[in-house]
């Protein structure tokens, strides 16, 4: 009687301990209040990126080129050609970004406004 009882005990213990472990770690990594709390600076850069992603867009559908073109034009190896294709802006800076639009012959500018 001793043996089940002690078992009981150890069992609702690590399940206690489990239960407070799974409750911090669900709260520790599921902040969504974090992405409210994003810095302007961040969301301009995003955007800057996302502006100079999808002028290469067009310049790659405008000229209908695959991988081969994209990576001989832009001086890129295979994996940043598939970057650019898939437009996954993450993997790049905005220096990144801007060089490889100036490769295609276009001009890029910056506009500076108050808030």
């Amino acid at each position: 009687m001793d043996k089940a009882m002690f078992a009981m005990l150890f069992v609702i213990t690590v399940i206690f301990i489990l239960a407070i472990a799974f409750i911090w770690i669900n709260n520790r990594f599921n902040n969504y209040e974090e992405f409210d709390e994003l810095e302007e600076e961040v969301l301009v850069k995003l955007g800057m990126k996302k502006q100079l992603m999808q002028e290469l867009h067009r310049w790659i559908n405008g000229n209908s080129l695959d991988a081969a073109q994209i990576q001989e034009m832009l001086m890129v190896n295979p994996k940043r050609a598939a970057d650019i294709i898939y437009q996954r802006i993450d993997e790049f800076t905005v220096d990144s970004l801007t060089n490889f639009v100036l490769r295609t012959g276009k001009t890029v500018s910056v506009s500076i406004h108050d808030k």
